[in-house]
């Protein structure tokens, strides 16, 4: 009954009544669980006092109770072909559908990356899932054509010669047909999801990241806070799990594959492709994922990130903008520091675990509190020319590496800090720290470590805007029109 379908859709979706619809004893416990979850809705609606659906549930309980209790396989088979029934409607019906879901679901991601808040958007249906229907009519189709395939083939010869066996071979023909077409199609749909998804990366994705990086620069100078970096997160953990479902689903049709192919099977010729493209999509999705979340900073001198002296401890704080509990715990990272003229290695703990637990969001990320830099000694057993005074012009990077495997995918990942500035005494710190300045406002190459080889000029009106972060910093508000007066004359 439809009141039935409605109220009970997920758990009655969520049950195997086609393994039910042959063993007794579980079609008799699913029955049981489908009288007590009427049971349960005739408790809700008593409370609502709508007489009609509290009328009609008894009635439909009591028709339950009587006529399949003596055989619950038959309600089993029943619902299985249902279901059955309504996943072939729904496949045949479905594809403007999904042409309308896709573009739709495109508009609230993009959508989603310019907004502060997402409320609004369900990220529970990633891309790759509409496809899901398809490939479970696909095997749906495929197990009752091998079915009266099998049976043909065990009827006896004089049987085969049979006027009714010859239409039943024209029949099995027809669904041979249907097969390959639906095969085609499910391809055809996966192949578009994954044009969607490389659109979205190209298009969208690693622009929003790149605005996000510079807006970090900006702040770390003092500019305006930045943000965005959890929306960023939703969109790329979505992304992920669209893709490892297209590849699922790809599994699913290799599946398919060894127990049935023919002339002309579309199957081996395009799922190789589609599977290449999905892996290449999946690196470049985890490479551009794996992001510092904080830049190295001396807790000493919080409004001075990037510049870091020997033997004091910094913090750095790293994060991975896919959120899969299946990588709790088992993505290790590694720091280590690109040398420029003068050299130095990390003292204390350089390599540790991601993991949702210290972040407040459940992000999966790893922060390093107790690094500490030390320069090595030259073989003239000097340490290098730079004086106390001395204008700092000399970067370094502080690089992150670490390896993600999962569903037997293996990537290797990559990262750098902002270039820092080391220091060996704190009268040093106002020259690193212009230096710091210079480089953030006029560049935005994290790898540019030779920046002040050919330094670019700065606008008088850049030099004011960062003067007035600077002035906001310590004192709580900017530089005013008088201030900015008082400096240019």
């Amino acid at each position: 009954p439809m009141e039935i379908r409605h109220l009970l859709a997920q758990w009655i979706e969520s049950q195997d009544w086609e393994a039910a619809s042959n063993n007794e004893a579980m079609a008799t416990i699913l029955l049981q669980n489908l009288l007590i979850q009427v049971d349960e809705q005739l408790d809700r609606v008593s409370q609502e006092k709508n007489l009609l659906l509290i009328h009609n549930l008894k009635r439909t309980r009591k028709l339950l109770q009587g006529k399949y209790h003596g055989n619950p396989m038959h309600i089993a088979v029943i619902i299985s072909n249902c279901l059955r029934e309504e996943r072939r409607i729904l496949a045949a019906a479905s594809m403007p559908v999904q042409v309308m879901s896709h573009i739709s679901l495109i508009y609230s991601i993009s959508f989603l990356c310019h907004c502060e808040h997402q409320s609004n958007f369900s990220l529970s249906s990633p891309l790759g899932k509409m496809t899901d229907q398809d490939v479970k009519y696909l095997e749906d189709l495929q197990e009752e054509f091998d079915f009266r395939y099998k049976t043909i083939q065990s009827l006896e010869q004089s049987d085969k010669n049979s006027a009714l066996i010859k239409q039943e071979m024209l029949a099995l023909q027809a669904m041979l047909n249907t097969l390959d077409y639906k095969r085609k199609e499910v391809l055809s749909k996966i192949g578009r999801v994954i044009h969607e998804i490389d659109m979205l990366m190209s298009n969208m994705l690693t622009e929003e990241l790149l605005d996000w990086k510079r807006r970090q620069q900006i702040a770390c100078i003092g500019g305006p806070l930045h943000g965005g970096l959890d929306q960023l997160q939703n969109c790329f953990t979505l992304l992920a799990e669209s893709l490892f479902q297209v590849r699922r689903q790809l599994e699913k049709l290799d599946e398919l594959l060894t127990r049935l192919t023919y002339d002309g099977d579309p199957i081996p010729v395009q799922r190789p492709q589609l599977l290449e493209k999905v892996n290449f999509l999946l690196y470049n999705l985890f490479r551009n994922s794996f992001v510092v979340e904080r830049q190295p900073c001396m807790p000493t001198h919080p409004q001075r990130p990037m510049v870091l002296k020997t033997l004091i401890q910094f913090t750095v704080k790293l994060r991975l903008l896919i959120k899969l509990p299946e990588l709790n715990y088992q993505i290790r990272v590694k720091c280590n520091v690109l040398h420029s003229n003068r050299r130095f290695v990390l003292c204390g703990t350089h390599v540790k675990a991601m993991n949702m637990d210290e972040s407040a969001n459940g992000s999966l990320s790893v922060e390093f509190r107790h690094l500490q830099p030390k320069e090595m000694k030259s073989s003239a057993g000097s340490k290098g020319n730079e004086g106390p005074h001395m204008v700092t012009e000399e970067l370094h990077s502080i690089s992150f590496e670490t390896q993600v495997c999962l569903y037997g995918l293996t990537i290797n990942l990559e990262t750098s800090s902002l270039p820092v500035v080391m220091i060996s005494n704190v009268s040093q710190l106002p020259n690193a720290w212009a230096s710091i300045i210079w480089y953030n406002l006029s560049t935005n190459d994290p790898q540019n470590l030779s920046f002040f080889n050919n330094p670019p000029a700065a606008t008088l009106s850049q030099l004011l805007e960062v003067l007035s972060w600077q002035f906001s910093s310590y004192v709580g508000r900017g530089l005013n029109s008088d201030n900015v007066f008082c400096f240019v004359f």
